[in-house]
């Protein structure tokens, strides 16, 4: 991310600080269905059997617990990019591209010579999820 963005906190912050609460409340999610298995096993009352389908039960939850939690919160940070990348784009003034690569325009005009865009990576100027799977981070 560039400096100035990061320095001006950037678009919806408010969104982004959702995001960050929705992580750490799967790190607790995780820690909160360790401490049950523990707890399970040591003071629930119950054979050694009905502990082990408890903590089976209390693993599953969690586990779906954090996953729905890293989900909303890559979500948020989805609508974030796809803002940023539509702002971007339309105050740039580039193109649309067809699925064949063509930009709009071009094809509207009949000219498919050279009319592609430049390296994609160019246009990513932030670390969004997008340049960050692109540049192998």
């Amino acid at each position: 991310m560039h400096a100035s963005h990061l320095q001006s906190g950037g678009r919806y912050p408010v969104l982004r600080a959702l995001a960050i609460m929705y992580v750490i409340g799967a790190a607790l999610a995780v820690l909160s269905a360790l401490a049950g298995i523990i707890y399970i096993f040591a003071r629930a009352p119950g054979n050694a059997m009905d502990h082990f389908i408890m903590s089976i039960g209390a693993l599953v939850a969690g586990f779906v617990l954090v996953v729905s939690l890293l989900a909303v919160a890559e979500l948020l940070k989805l609508a974030i990019d796809v803002e940023h990348n539509t702002r971007t784009s339309w105050s740039s003034g580039r193109t649309t591209e067809t699925p064949t690569g063509i930009s709009a325009a071009a094809a509207m005009s009949g000219n498919n010579d050279g009319a592609m865009t430049a390296n994609r990576l160019a246009a990513l100027d932030e670390e969004t999820a997008e340049a960050a799977l692109i540049r192998g981070h």
